[in-house]
């Protein structure tokens, strides 16, 4: 596809899509306030921001591509995710990057007092745990034998922010900001900035170009990680039914492959008769 085609094949999105949220975030003008009205803090200033940060500490880790990696003028690293999908195993996901980005920030050797404290944040257009709250905030604690808990002070939050919620001490500010996330709706100066940003970036044929080209090669992962899970599947199938006796003919008719392949699996887990 050329980039013409691309161009005219585009359709504009809204700051829920996971590239444009990062382009925005990737400027401080917009990631500052945005943190600063999601968090009800005072941030003096955002050190270089880098968006779509990808970790990969070996070859047989699961890697990880950030949304929006940041770090402020107090040496705090925030990660931080638009969520518009439930099946995403939220909780062990948070869990999954607050490890790597800790991995990535010590160099081997160092001592662990030189670990920052992270924030692991997930905007979420839907309800994580079902309690109507705006915010829940996550850390690490130890239990007592009375019952009671105590913060294990190692400085790893996860904070999962639902659009949706109506519980919880927020802002103005903060509810405009998840009414515009959620609905598109500008209520206010900062949300009204935020759209004229998502505006003149889906007017930017370069980055038109450049989405398009990210949207056809996530596909095709995808396409590819089903087509791999699709073989897993066919494979435990058939260690199964060569377990039960049956003929690698009748295996292969019965799961559309071809007998050399299941020929090859049967060898390679001994199970040839």
């Amino acid at each position: 596809m050329t980039n013409d085609e691309k161009i005219l094949q585009f359709q504009p999105v809204i700051i829920q899509d996971d590239m444009m949220f990062g382009t925005v975030m990737s400027d401080p003008e917009y990631c500052k306030p945005f943190l600063e009205t999601i968090l009800g803090v005072r941030i003096r200033k955002i050190v270089y921001p880098e968006t779509q940060k990808t970790i990969s500490l070996s070859t047989i880790a699961k890697s990880i591509r950030l949304d929006v990696y940041v770090e402020d003028d107090e040496h705090t690293v925030y990660d931080v995710e638009m969520q518009t999908g439930k099946n995403r195993n939220l909780p062990k996901r948070s869990r999954y990057y607050s490890g790597m980005i800790d991995l990535n920030l010590l160099v081997k050797g160092e001592d662990y007092r030189l670990l920052k404290k992270s924030l692991v944040i997930f905007i979420c257009t839907f309800d994580p745990f079902g309690c109507d709250e705006y915010i829940y905030r996550c850390e690490a604690c130890y239990q007592l034998s009375d019952g009671s808990y105590r913060s294990l002070g190692d400085e790893a939050w996860k904070i999962f922010v639902n659009t949706k919620g109506h519980k919880g001490n927020v802002s103005d500010k903060f509810k405009n900001l998840m009414n515009y996330i959620l609905n598109g709706e500008t209520e206010d100066g900062f949300t009204r900035t935020l759209e004229e940003k998502v505006s003149l970036i889906n007017s930017n044929d370069e980055w038109k170009v450049s989405y398009m080209t990210w949207a056809m090669k996530l596909a095709d992962e995808r396409q590819e990680g089903h087509e791999e899970g699709r073989l897993e599947l066919a494979r435990k199938t058939a260690f199964n039914m060569l377990r039960d006796g049956e003929p690698i003919a009748k295996i292969a008719k019965f799961l559309e492959l071809p007998e050399d392949t299941v020929q090859s699996w049967a060898e390679e887990a001994g199970l040839l008769t």
